[in-house]
């Protein structure tokens, strides 16, 4: 699914559930968890914590969100590319997420090695997701003079 999520707009084929929590998660770039997101729409009626994992969920198939297994949070998508490798960088200090798109040489080159490492393995990949740990650069202290 081609979506732009540096603009204003929320997509057209989201059901109400998906729109209005795809628009809560435009308040902040931080990961959400679900409670998180229940909190944010319990003004606008919704009570159910499953409304909330049923619309990510529609939201990921969709290609919208991303699941961060290590933080079992969601973040938005921040491309339009085909998402056969999704790669993540994670700040342990601040969870920060940068997502890293695959039109970038970093991620064609991660891709491409997954890929090989699949196929040499006789395995049939669907998808795969890739969460790396560390310290953001805006987290790093400065080295010591």
């Amino acid at each position: 699914m081609a979506h732009d999520d540096h603009g204003d707009d929320t997509p057209k084929n989201l059901t109400k559930n998906e729109a209005m929590v795809y628009e809560a998660m435009k308040l902040t770039d931080r990961p959400q968890k679900a409670y998180d997101l229940l909190d944010v729409l319990k003004s606008s009626g919704v009570r159910a914590p499953m409304t909330i994992y049923r619309a990510l969920e529609g939201l990921e198939q969709k290609g919208l969100v991303h699941k961060l297994d290590a933080l079992n949070a969601f973040v938005r998508c921040n491309h339009d590319k085909p998402h056969e490798v999704e790669t993540f960088l994670v700040c342990d200090k601040c969870s920060q997420v940068q997502e890293i798109e695959t039109n970038t040489s970093h991620a064609t080159s991660v891709e491409s090695n997954v890929r090989a490492v699949v196929i040499e393995k006789g395995f049939r990949m669907s998808a795969a997701r890739l969460e790396i740990k560390g310290v953001c650069s805006r987290c790093v202290e400065p080295a010591a003079a």
